[in-house]
């Protein structure tokens, strides 16, 4: 039996079928970014919890200061609204086929786009 699941899987290895990749989601991850100018490099962790099938909580540490904010999507991609000491921005997530997100967001008002890659913990 155990033979016969090897040379399934082996065969679908070879016809180019692969395991899927775990996709985000729900989890606490490092984060590491850049506010969209060089020399502005931060580092923190994020903390995304699902509150219905198609919403979550995102709550980012970043250097002492606290973010939060509200997305809709599933576990591969995400639109995120967040707030930090009254300033509002948006970020798009997208997974990153290996358990985390590659983002890209921006401050209301700002011309500059940052980016994070966000890596599960």
């Amino acid at each position: 039996m155990m033979k016969t699941f090897l040379r399934l899987v082996l065969v679908g290895l070879g016809l180019g079928f692969g395991l899927p990749a775990v996709a985000g989601g729900a989890g606490t991850y490092t984060v590491k970014g850049n506010n969209g100018e060089a020399g502005t490099d931060y580092s923190g962790t994020v903390v995304i919890t699902q509150t219905s099938k198609d919403t979550f909580k995102l709550a980012w540490t970043i250097n002492g200061d606290k973010y939060t904010g509200h997305g809709i999507g599933d576990a591969r991609i995400m639109a995120v609204s967040f707030t930090s000491d009254g300033s509002a921005g948006t970020a798009l997530l997208v997974d990153d086929d290996a358990g985390g997100y590659k983002s890209i967001w921006g401050f209301v008002g700002e011309t500059k786009i940052g980016w994070e890659l966000m890596k599960p913990r």
